[in-house]
């Protein structure tokens, strides 16, 4: 995804991910959702958790707590 505001190889840090939460498509959700999947404690896995903490999106802060605390109950994922 092309951040308006930071420089390429940022789509895992707080900011990457607040930005793809906020105006990401289906496709960066879902390679979002393969990162953390893949690896929960990872970049990725920490940045999702940081942003969720802090910020409120109608919905979608809702859906991705869901789907970190689901992830992070089973673990890694192949």
């Amino acid at each position: 995804m092309h951040h308006r505001h930071l420089r390429d190889g940022f789509d895992r840090t707080v900011e990457g991910v607040e930005d793809i939460l906020a105006r990401g498509s289906v496709a960066d959700w879902r390679a979002l959702a393969e990162d953390v999947r893949a690896q929960p404690g990872g970049p990725a896995g920490r940045a999702l958790r940081t942003v969720l903490q802090h910020t409120s999106m109608y919905g979608t802060t809702r859906l991705w707590r869901w789907f970190l605390d689901a992830v992070e109950a089973k673990g890694p994922q192949p």
